[in-house]
C-alpha cells in the first residue's frame, strides 16, 4: 500500500511517501520545508500566530503533494517543538485539519524507538548492541537496541534549533560555546554511566543535521560520493575539525563551506557543538550515518514490520530489489554469480580475499547487466550510473564505489583509474576491486552466450597455472573471446589460465 507520513519536526516539516511490499520499503517521494519551530518555541514558549499560519499552510501543501502521487493511507506525527509549546494542542488541532488525519504527538521514548527501527532497516549492523543518536531540531534521542528490541532509551532537550536560541553573536563567541557545552553536560550527565554500561558495538547517528555535517566532512575528503551517504563512517576527529571551522565563521562564511546547504547554515555549527560534545562524553570515536530514521520507522511500525534483517540479508534483499527492477526475467546475472563464486573459492590461495569479498563479488555479478535495461550500447556505463544512484541499503560508500566499478568495467580490458568511484577508493580497496573484477570477467565470459551451457566450473591449481574444468553442454564462446576474458586474471595474479571444456573434448 502506498502510504504517506508527515513528520512535523522542530527544524522542518517532512513528508515521505513510500510503497511497502512485505518487508521492503520503497520511497516514492520526499519533500521538506524548513520552519525552525524549535527555535521559535525556545524563545517564546509558544507558537505565535504568524508561525502557526505558516505551519498550517505547509502541512496543507505537503499533504497535497502526497495525494497527488497516489498515497492511500496518511499518517502524521509531531515531535519536540509541538510537544513543548504552550499552545501545542490548539496548533495540533489546526494541523490535523490541514492534514486530513489526526496528528499524533510522539513522546521522546517512542520517537527514539521508531528512529531505531528505521536505522536497523537501512544499516547493515555487524556488532551489537547498537546505539542510535537521533539529533533533531528540538531534541536528541538515544536508543540502545539488540535486533528489533530497544533495551534502553532516553530523550533530551538538545535539539539544534532549540539550542541555537542560546547563541547571541555570529560568529559564535567563546562564551556561547561554553554555555552550549554546559547545557549538553547538564542533559547527559545522568545518562553517561548507563549508556556506557550497555557497551554499544556500533553507534549510528541519524537526522538531517547529522547527514548535513557528514556530507560536508565527506566533501572535504572525497573524490566521489554516491547519491546517499548511508553507512558512511565519520570519525570524531573529523567532526571536531569541522566544528572548529564552522564556529569560527559567520553566516556568510558558513555558506561558503563546500557542501553547505543554505537552509542549514544558520544552525549547523550549533549541531556540531552538540554532537561532538556528546561523542566526547560517551567516549565514542566514530559514528555511522543512517539515511533512514524516524519517518521510515513510523511506516515500518504501522505495517507491523519490526524485525530488522541481518547484515547479509539486508544487502542481498537490496541487490535483488534492484535486479528485479531492471532485469527481472534474465537468468544470466544469477548464473554469473554462481560461476564467480566457484572461481573465487577455487582460487582463494591466489587472491587471498575474505568471505565478505566473495559476497561483494556475487552482488556485482547480480547487478552487472542492469544497464541493458536502458540500452545495449554503453550498457556498462548505464549500469554503473544506476548502481551509484539506486540508494542500495546496507552498503557503505566505499562498497558502492567498488560495485559501480565492477559493473562499469566488467567487459573491459581493465579499470580506468580516473573513474571517480574507483579513484575515491583507498589503495587497499582498489586492489580488492581489481582482484574481484578479474574473477567477474572470467565468470561472465563463461556465460557469454547467456545460455547457461556451462553449469559449473572446477578449479585446479598447479604452480603458476590455473586449470578451469567446465561442466555442462559445452562452451559457446570463441577461443579469442575466452582468452580476452581470462587475460585480466592472468595479468593481475601473474598466472596462466587454461580452460578445459569437458563437453567440447
Amino acid at each position: 500500500m502506498r502510504t504517506s507520513v508527515l513528520d512535523l519536526g522542530s527544524n522542518s516539516f517532512h513528508v515521505l511517501v513510500a510503497d511497502l511490499d512485505g518487508h521492503h520499503l520503497s520511497p516514492v517521494m520526499r519533500q521538506r520545508e524548513m520552519l525552525h519551530l524549535g527555535r521559535v518555541v525556545a524563545r517564546h514558549g509558544t507558537i505565535p500566530p504568524e508561525h502557526r499560519t505558516a505551519a498550517v499552510a505547509t502541512v496543507a501543501h505537503l499533504t497535497g503533494l502526497a495525494r497527488r502521487v497516489g498515497a492511500q493511507e496518511h499518517l502524521a506525527v509531531a515531535t519536540s517543538a509541538l510537544r513543548d509549546a504552550d499552545n501545542g494542542p490548539a496548533v495540533i488541532d489546526a494541523l490535523s485539519e490541514a492534514a486530513g488525519t489526526d496528528v499524533r504527538i510522539l513522546d521522546g521514548r517512542t520517537e527514539a524507538r521508531l528512529a531505531y527501527l528505521g536505522v536497523r532497516a537501512a544499516v547493515a549492523v555487524r556488532s551489537e548492541p547498537v546505539l542510535v543518536l537521533d539529533l533533531g531540531g528540538g531534541s536528541l534521542e538515544f536508543a540502545v537496541g539488540v535486533g528489533d528490541r530497544v533495551v534502553w532509551s532516553a530523550s533530551t532537550r538538545l535539539g539544534a534549533s532549540r539550542l541555537s536560541a542560546l547563541v547571541t553573536r555570529d560568529p559564535v563567541r567563546k562564551r556561547d560555546v561554553r554555555v552550549l557545552t554546559e547545557r549538553v553536560d547538564e542533559e547527559i550527565d545522568p545518562l553517561v554511566d548507563v549508556l556506557r554500561s550497555h557497551h554499544p558495538g556500533t553507534t549510528v547517528a541519524v537526522g538531517g543535521t547529522v547527514r548535513a555535517l557528514a556530507r560536508i566532512a565527506a566533501v572535504d575528503e572525497a573524490v566521489w560520493l554516491p547519491a546517499t551517504l548511508n553507512q558512511l563512517r565519520v570519525s570524531r576527529a573529523e567532526l571536531d575539525h569541522l566544528r572548529d571551522d564552522l564556529v569560527a565563521r559567520d553566516l556568510d562564511g558558513r555558506l561558503d563551506v563546500p557542501g553547505m546547504k543554505e537552509q542549514r547554515a544558520d544552525h549547523l555549527h550549533v549541531a556540531a557543538i552538540v554532537l561532538t560534545r556528546v561523542l566526547e562524553r560517551l567516549g565514542i570515536a566514530q559514528v555511522t550515518v543512517s539515511d533512514w530514521g524516524l519517518r521510515e520507522g513510523i511506516l515500518l511500525d504501522a505495517h507491523g514490520v519490526t524485525g530488522p534483517p541481518g547484515a547479509d540479508d539486508l544487502r542481498s534483499r537490496e541487490v535483488e530489489r534492484m535486479r528485479l527492477s531492471f532485469v527481472p526475467d534474465d537468468p544470466h546475472p544469477a548464473h554469473v554469480a554462481h560461476l564467480a563464486a566457484q572461481v573465487f573459492d577455487g582460487t582463494r590461495s591466489i587472491h587471498g580475499r575474505a568471505e565478505r569479498d566473495r559476497g561483494l563479488l556475487e552482488h556485482a555479478a547480480h547487478l552487472h547487466a542492469v544497464g541493458e535495461s536502458l540500452a545495449l550500447r554503453r550498457q556498462q556505463q548505464h549500469g554503473a550510473y544506476l548502481v551509484e544512484n539506486a540508494e542500495l541499503r546496507g552498503f557503505d560508500p566505499a562498497e558502492l564505489a567498488l560495485l559501480a566499478t565492477l559493473v562499469r568495467f566488467h567487459p573491459s580490458r581493465g579499470i580506468d583509474r580516473r573513474f571517480p568511484p574507483y579513484a575515491s577508493l583507498s589503495a587497499a580497496d582498489q586492489e580488492r576491486t581489481r582482484h574481484l573484477l578479474a574473477i567477474l570477467q572470467i565468470a561472465d565470459g563463461l556465460d557469454r552466450a547467456h545460455d547457461q551451457a556451462v553449469t559449473d566450473v572446477t578449479v585446479k591449481l598447479d604452480a603458476a597455472t590455473v586449470e578451469l574444468h567446465l561442466d555442462g553442454d559445452g562452451l559457446h564462446v570463441t577461443t579469442d573471446e575466452l582468452a580476452r576474458r581470462t587475460r585480466l586474471f592472468e595479468r593481475t595474479f601473474d598466472v596462466t589460465v587454461h580452460v578445459h571444456d569437458q563437453a567440447g573434448g
